[in-house]
């Protein structure tokens, strides 16, 4: 293989890359949040930082988020992540 092609292997090695690709996960507990991805990875709040209130609570108390769904943008190789949103 010639400098061309290892250059070009390269390139769409680094375009294929899933690292910032969005997670989804369930809210599972709060207000000790933990969030399961799949059924052997569960984060707890060391693992994630977020852009939102996630133990955000309504008028009477109740966690808004509790058992709903969430979107993370994983990094650090998929070693820590970021909670950027909630779908309701």
């Amino acid at each position: 293989m010639n400098g061309y092609e290892e250059l070009a292997k390269l390139f769409k090695e680094r375009e294929n890359s899933d690292e910032y690709s969005p997670i989804f996960g369930e809210i599972m507990f709060l207000p000790e949040t933990m969030i399961k991805i799949n059924n052997y990875v569960i984060l707890s709040e060391k693992d994630f930082d977020k852009t939102f209130d996630i133990n955000a609570v309504d008028e009477n108390g109740a966690h808004i988020y509790d058992g709903k769904t969430v979107v993370l943008l994983p990094y650090r190789k998929m070693q820590k992540f970021i909670a950027i949103g909630v779908l309701l």
